[in-house]
């Protein structure tokens, strides 16, 4: 059975210049993910964990090398073109969650169908849908104060969802939440993974997290050293 690749860096370098220092962030990656794939990305503090997982979902353009989203070149798009072939491909889940406070749950999740064009009729319908389907079907009306961690972070991927991604990009999706929300979370990813044949990409630097993916790619010094397939594939 062929697989879909849906997003690829190919021999991919990111460099900062830090005034005279040039740091190395990623030094050569290649990675392959595929339709309904789950990878952890594990490494120490400073390995290049969330920089590749920023190039890859094309929020950074690489310094050398190239970015593939469903096998076209990100070099090739102006910066419009890619922020609309992002938004449609690929939904986020931040640690801080990254929510707007002035605006309901409701209105958090109808913000990414705002910026497709989707009408306002069909944005509200859609968000309600998707919070009800996370477990927040009552909570649409209230803001992110008014919400546990555990809540905010379900909006979050309620958000990521509401186009319809094919991947969801997780980087540390559990940092800010105690053990139990956590868990509740990674349920929920996994469950995306699983149940729906979402592609999940997730940072964390918690092995009991990252084996719960299907393949971790360990980096250290912004290169990759290991491929590991856990027991879950």
């Amino acid at each position: 059975m062929t697989k879909t690749t849906v997003l690829e860096a190919k021999d991919v370098f990111k460099i900062y210049d830090m005034g005279k220092i040039q740091v190395h962030a990623l030094s050569g990656v290649s990675l392959t993910v595929n339709k309904g794939d789950y990878i952890s990305i594990m490494g120490p503090s400073g390995s290049g964990k969330t920089t590749l997982l920023d190039v890859l979902s094309a929020l950074l353009r690489p310094t050398k090398g190239e970015i593939l989203i469903r096998e076209k070149p990100i070099s090739k798009m102006d910066d419009n073109e890619l922020a609309r072939v992002r938004g449609k491909t690929i939904g986020f889940v931040f640690q801080t969650f990254n929510l707007i406070q002035r605006m309901s749950a409701l209105e958090n999740v109808m913000l990414p169908l705002w910026f497709q064009g989707v009408n306002i009729k069909e944005r509200e319908v859609t968000a309600r849908k998707i919070l009800d389907r996370v477990g927040l079907g009552d909570r649409v009306s209230h803001r992110p104060t008014e919400l546990s961690g555990g809540e905010r972070q379900r909006v979050a991927i309620a958000r990521a969802l509401a186009v319809d991604p094919d991947v969801i990009v997780a980087d540390e999706p559990t940092g800010n939440l105690d053990s139990k929300s956590g868990e509740q979370i990674l349920k929920l990813i996994d469950d995306l993974n699983k149940k729906e044949g979402k592609t999940v990409l997730m940072v964390t630097h918690e092995r009991s997290v990252g084996t719960r993916a299907h393949k971790i790619i360990h980096l250290k010094d912004g290169k990759i050293i290991k491929n590991e397939t856990t027991r879950r594939n």
